[in-house]
């Protein structure tokens, strides 16, 4: 398979939009977090962003992980009935299991947000994004599975346009408070409509699984863990900052620089949604394929990647600009986000999931919890004594050591 192969072929199953969507809900969503910038006060938005961040490494083990159970043993089963009947089992498990860790963030959201006490009604009302968000991911992994990349994207574009435009109207009339409950609200009414419109819940009961919920439970459980080990790489650093620095703008500057760098993570996570299915099916038989697909892959993104250093190399001060002068205060943070963004691009988001594709959650989530062990204590080293740059150093170091430690993985796989 070439490269210009490895395009048609990602085109053909509709890949295109499953991109362009892609973009479009990172667009509006920082068309969301731009409005939201300007509106409410700096020091709320730090507030919020410690609560979003708090939130945000757990959603991944939403439902305990059952829901990437769905992902990848739908992604094996022929029988399209089979598929639905799996889709209701993670519904109903998921809810259960999301209610109870939504339980137990509120009980200890006073200790959370003990450094910064402001962040707590924010903690709480987030919390209950396990379930809305438990809803719509699930819904859209099941167009997935039944090929229908087409819906999967329009799915999305419309959720966040619904998001969109109730979170800014929720923000103009009650601010902080109206944004937090807009972005829980507005995915859950949507999914309710999906499931009625798609007729979701009415399935063959009696059919026989071919895999048990035990099997579900221990490849999310897995999977889960490694996206929240994951994504504590994201969450680290604005945990340290908020409880080291204790600075709601220095927060809020160094999140905003890291905006625009980070959105375009987007690029891998389309095309391997794009082609999960495809490279969970051929992980056993056809593991030369499992290589060219990513030798292509790196053909693609490479040259994206020296295109993305090249503009924030010269334009990253000119682009904070769109914040507002409160954001204009630059130190490279934007630059330095971009270098880690070409580690993510090149081996840290394309390599986790192919991982995931061939049935190595665990390995992902060992690898995760080496990355995290490093990022607490060189973190919390470099925090105290370089302040937000030490923290940017940080992750971007560990985005490419994770994708390094994936790479190892992939090549004793096809070894």
């Amino acid at each position: 398979m070439s490269a210009q192969n490895f395009i048609q072929s990602f085109l053909k199953r509709k890949g295109a939009y499953v991109l362009f969507s892609s973009f479009a809900i990172k667009l509006l969503a920082f068309l969301l977090t731009l409005y939201v910038i300007r509106v409410i006060p700096k020091d709320e938005f730090g507030y919020i962003v410690y609560a979003v961040t708090i939130i945000a490494f757990i959603l991944p083990f939403h439902g305990f992980g059952v829901h990437q159970g769905l992902l990848r043993y739908g992604s094996i089963s022929e029988s399209q009935q089979l598929k639905k009947y799996y889709f209701n089992l993670i519904i109903k498990r998921g809810i259960f299991y999301s209610a109870i860790m939504i339980a137990v963030i509120c009980l200890l959201s006073p200790l959370l947000s003990s450094n910064l006490e402001q962040s707590l009604i924010y903690i709480i009302v987030l919390s209950f994004q396990l379930i809305s968000l438990l809803l719509i991911e699930s819904i859209r992994i099941y167009t997935r599975l039944i090929n229908l990349n087409k819906g999967f994207a329009i799915t999305g574009i419309y959720n966040s346009l619904i998001l969109l435009l109730s979170a800014m109207l929720a923000t103009y009339f009650w601010g902080g408070k109206g944004y937090v409950a807009a972005l829980v609200l507005a995915p859950f009414f949507y999914s309710a409509y999906l499931i009625k419109r798609f007729n979701l819940l009415q399935y063959n009961r009696k059919l026989k699984p071919q895999h048990s919920i035990r099997e579900f439970l221990s490849y999310g459980f897995y999977s889960s863990l490694g996206g929240v080990l994951s994504q504590l790489l994201y969450a680290v650093d604005i945990l340290l900052i908020g409880n080291l620095i204790q600075d709601a703008e220095q927060l809020a500057q160094y999140k905003t620089s890291n905006i625009i760098p980070f959105s375009l993570h987007i690029l891998p996570v389309a095309i391997m949604t794009t082609d999960f299915v495809k490279l969970a099916k051929n992980a056993q038989s056809n593991r030369t394929f499992i290589k060219d697909y990513y030798l292509n892959y790196l053909k693609v993104m490479l040259f994206i990647c020296i295109g993305i250093i090249i503009v924030f190399y010269f334009f990253s001060h000119d682009i904070l600009h769109i914040f507002g002068k409160q954001y204009t205060e630059d130190n490279n943070l934007m630059l330095i986000f971009s270098i880690g963004t070409v580690g993510a691009l090149l081996l840290r988001i394309p390599l986790g999931n192919m991982l995931s594709a061939i049935g190595w959650p665990r390995v992902n989530a060992f690898f995760s919890l080496i990355v995290l062990l490093i990022n607490v204590f060189a973190g919390y080293y470099f925090v105290l004594h370089y302040g937000v740059l030490g923290a940017a150093y940080t992750t971007v170091f560990l985005m490419w050591f994770s994708g390094i430690l994936s790479l190892f993985a992939l090549v004793k796989f096809l070894k």
